[in-house]
């Protein structure tokens, strides 16, 4: 196979991560991915970063098809490193066939992909660290017996049998204030803050799009001009949600309020995005779908009520 036929088949990721890895040196044939010795999480392409974009736009309908190849990885004999972050997205590799030909691999990272069949690994004699997904997603698990490294596997935070006990209660629709009027009084995300007089509809039509686009990662919307009491959190990352209300009931003790993700019926799986940027949350109560974490924003801003699209989990000590 040529070189031009190997890269037409090749994982866009995995040439813009070659691109990285080399730079200022430009990848132009096979016998120079023999001298590739880290594939670092750092210089993993950005999703959507700028330079992702510019450097996928000739190859975009693999990109589109979330069907890479990467089987370039076999020819990268002198591996050393070869480390997956967190900000793979999901279906961008579920063939990990390449794995036996990396003889030289002393850290291997597969913990956030999809990675499930240990018995691919029992020829990577020279790991000092393997960190994989959960052990309950593994199989051929006895071959990590076999392998004198150490092995992280990245076990949920939560566990169904011990998470704490919640309330499901179905939000109320209520009406809509006229256009211009909104029952927040202090909104704040990125390096912005308004207050009162300053929320407009123009001011909300901009939070929205960009919670829809996912270009910020925090928000805070609150019923008091300073910020406190009752108030709405969102946190967000690689595509995920986190709302939580937050509110003191008549004893003064916390209470919160989460949406329930249908689409996940246990709390062993953690979403991506974490609460305050250090608190996990589940799946189960974040969402995947940042339209309607948008939607949910806004409706609060304009009512103060949580949105009735969703269904949400109530949690008190």
């Amino acid at each position: 196979m040529t070189f031009e036929e190997m890269v037409q088949r090749t994982s866009p990721y995995l040439l813009c991560w070659i691109d990285l890895a080399m730079t200022p040196k430009k990848l132009t044939d096979i016998g120079q991915l023999r001298r590739i010795k880290r594939l670092a999480d750092k210089d993993f392409p950005v999703p959507h970063s700028e330079y992702t974009k510019q450097k996928l736009a000739p190859i975009q309908d693999f990109l589109q098809s979330r069907t890479g190849d990467w089987a370039m990885l076999e020819e990268m004999t002198n591996l050393q490193v070869l480390e997956f972050p967190k900000r793979t997205p999901p279906g961008v590799i579920d063939d990990f066939s390449f794995l036996p030909k990396l003889k030289n691999l002393y850290r291997l990272s597969l913990r956030f992909t999809s990675f499930t069949d240990c018995s691919l690994l029992s020829g990577l004699t020279q790991l000092k660290d393997l960190a994989l997904p959960a052990r309950k997603k593994l199989i051929h698990t006895e071959v990590l017996d076999t392998l004198s490294c150490k092995i992280y596997t990245d076990e949920p935070t939560y566990r169904d049998d011990s998470f704490p006990q919640y309330k499901v209660v179905p939000a109320q629709e209520i009406p809509v204030p006229a256009s211009g009027v909104f029952a927040i009084r202090f909104l704040e995300y990125g390096r912005k803050s308004f207050v009162s007089s300053e929320i407009t509809q123009e001011v909300l039509d901009e939070l929205s799009k960009l919670i829809r686009g996912g270009k910020i990662d925090s928000l805070l919307l609150s019923l008091n001009e300073n910020g406190e009491e009752d108030f709405f959190t969102m946190d967000i990352e690689e595509g995920w949600a986190a709302p939580t209300f937050n509110i003191w009931d008549e004893n003064g003790d916390p209470v919160y309020f989460q949406p329930i993700n249908e689409k996940y019926q246990s709390v062993e799986e953690d979403a991506p995005v974490e609460i305050g940027g250090q608190t996990p949350v589940p799946k189960r109560f974040a969402l995947d779908d940042l339209a309607l974490a948008a939607e949910c924003a806004i409706y609060f801003a304009k009512t103060g009520q949580l949105s009735p699209t969703v269904q949400w989990a109530e949690f008190s000590e």
